[in-house]
């Protein structure tokens, strides 16, 4: 018996490639370009699984040609990228990896904080260039972070653990806004406030972490 055909619009790693190979007929995607609208449109009409990224624009006016997928597998959490009201009036069921990411994206939040608060990055290009003229009193000492005060707007999974890192790891007094309420727990976890206003947040703020989706309600 044949196997489905999955077609894979990006490079993933080498294991779940590999894994891929086994259950199914897999096309891959060799020198990992962005399919174009047209190569997405192809492959929804060849394929029974597309395994799709963000940089997968899967459009409604892609997704209405129709064609063989039955289930877009999407490597990442958000699903933005895919118009799910088409792809539901395609008969297309789409899934995704919710939580994997959420301690390495906080990680990086973190990482980008401290670059920013200690001038790290400037730091590593003046190394890197050959323009290190040496240790001064006054040169790149930035700002500290331990016990400053971190505002957070969008207080999800990924907003509660990097509020965990500034509090536990650097003594960061913590503020949020979000759309919903915040539960108690949460907030007494993390001695933290929610306000009721971006208004409110940003006066009181040493810092600001943005973890909410990049869309017209969000959008400054």
């Amino acid at each position: 018996m044949a196997k489905p055909l999955a077609i894979v619009t990006r490079r993933w790693p080498a294991a779940v490639e590999a894994w891929l190979a086994d259950a199914f007929e897999v096309r891959l995607n060799a020198d990992d370009h962005p399919f174009s609208a047209d190569e997405l449109r192809a492959a929804l009409t060849e394929a029974d699984a597309l395994c799709a990224t963000v940089t997968d624009d899967l459009s409604a006016e892609v997704l209405s040609a129709g064609g063989r997928t039955r289930v877009i597998a999407n490597f990442g959490v958000g699903v933005n990228h895919i118009d799910m009201g088409a792809a539901r009036a395609q008969g297309i069921a789409v899934t995704n990896t919710p939580n994997v990411l959420t301690e390495c994206t906080a990680d990086l939040a973190m990482a980008l904080l401290l670059m920013s608060a200690r001038r790290a990055g400037q730091g590593e290009r003046e190394l890197r260039t050959g323009n290190w003229s040496g240790w001064r009193p006054t040169h790149l000492t930035g700002t500290r972070v331990w016990g400053k005060t971190l505002g957070i707007v969008g207080m999800g999974r990924i907003g509660i653990a990097t509020a965990r890192r500034a509090h536990y790891g650097f003594g960061m007094r913590i503020l949020c806004f979000n759309r919903s309420r915040v539960p108690g727990a949460v907030l007494r976890d993390l001695a933290a406030e929610q306000v009721d206003s971006l208004d409110e947040l940003l006066p009181r703020v040493d810092f600001l972490s943005l973890h909410c989706p990049a869309n017209p309600e969000s959008h400054h």
